[in-house]
């Protein structure tokens, strides 16, 4: 089967065909939101440089200023540069078995890579380091320094004040949109009453509570218009449902896409790091999280329903500290919006 060609510039990176394609792979979805993202930068990176070989980071970072909706961001610019050139370096990796160029490859290669990752995996068997050295393999766990025993430790490693840059791909209008914000987040002990009146609401046993998080943003995105803010807070608090407390549920005081309570899942995998799924009446999402060091945390998420959008953040702690009663700009509860901002937690 032939591989599709790269779109030109006037075109969104992936067309709603591409997009089809890859969620017809039987993937689990978190590893078909991998295949996405590396497809997504793929494409990229062949819309900056016509050559087959990888251009330079700060190639990149010229090419990305020179669009209109990032002209005026010159720091995720260049975050989401460096992030391009990173997944440049995994298409490298995919490539030289195959003894191509990175930019040599197309979607069929991917899809390829993915099914055999994801078999290997299926059957234990170890990846092969030949098949893609740089790869970094799900059983591979962080340095001892940053394992994460059990859910409520990774929250309590989050507590503190992240300066987020974010990108957002709308499917439907095949474009991306950047935005950032200021996170702060603060632990709430397991016998904080607040946790306790989330738990009634969710009919769920306040004693099975370890813990939690109160969660206030404010921030932007590209095509916000005037006046338009992204400012709110959020509490929510962790039941396992496992010994290990690696899994369970996340009750919420209010959910991302309304204001009403809405209780969802989490599970840790093989890396450490945390996935958390939530249903709605007209969507799912799903988020990954995960510890590139004490100090830089990444996300990824999708939603799926009416509105299909695919984001990647990149979180980095901010070493002041914020007054306990303060939001990000002031107090953030009254000036909440009607449906929680995709900034937030």
């Amino acid at each position: 089967m032939a591989g599709t060609a790269a779109p030109d510039d006037s075109r969104a990176p992936l067309s709603l065909d591409d997009l089809a394609r890859l969620d017809a792979t039987l993937l689990p979805a978190l590893e078909r939101h991998h295949l996405r993202l590396l497809a997504h930068a793929l494409r990229t990176l062949q819309q900056v440089h016509r050559q087959t070989t990888l251009p330079e980071p700060a190639a990149i970072e010229q090419w990305l200023l020179a669009r209109p909706d990032l002209s005026l961001e010159p720091t995720f610019s260049r975050d989401l540069a460096q992030q391009l050139s990173h997944a440049g370096r995994q298409l490298e990796a995919m490539a030289q078995p195959l003894g191509k160029a990175p930019l040599e490859l197309d979607l069929d290669a991917l899809i390829t890579w993915a099914g055999h990752q994801a078999d290997a995996r299926l059957t234990a068997a170890p990846v092969s380091t030949d098949a893609a050295p740089a790869i970094i393999t799900p059983t591979q766990r962080l340095p001892a320094v940053m394992q994460i025993d059990d859910a409520i430790s990774f929250f309590r490693l989050s507590c503190g004040r992240w300066h987020s840059q974010r990108s957002s791909h709308h499917l439907l209008h095949r474009r991306a949109e950047a935005g950032g914000s200021l996170i702060v987040v603060d632990e709430l002990d397991a016998t904080d009453p607040r946790l306790a009146a989330i738990a009634a609401l969710h009919q769920q046993d306040p004693q099975r509570l370890v813990g939690g998080c109160r969660v206030r943003w404010s921030g932007s995105m590209a095509w916000d218009k005037a006046g338009e803010t992204h400012e709110g807070e959020s509490m929510f608090g962790l039941i396992p449902t496992d010994e290990r407390g690696r899994s369970g549920l996340l009750l919420r005081d209010r959910g991302y896409a309304e204001t009403a309570p809405v209780a969802g899942e989490f599970r840790m995998d093989e890396r450490d790091a945390l996935l958390l799924t939530t249903g709605y009446e007209t969507m799912n999402s799903l988020e990954r999280f995960s510890f590139a060091g004490p100090d830089v945390r990444l996300r990824t998420s999708t939603v799926e329903g009416l509105s299909n959008t695919a984001s990647f953040c990149v979180e980095t702690r901010l070493a002041d500290p914020i007054p306990e009663g303060a939001g990000p700009q002031g107090d953030a509860t009254s000036q909440t919006q009607g449906t929680l901002s995709p900034l937030g937690w």
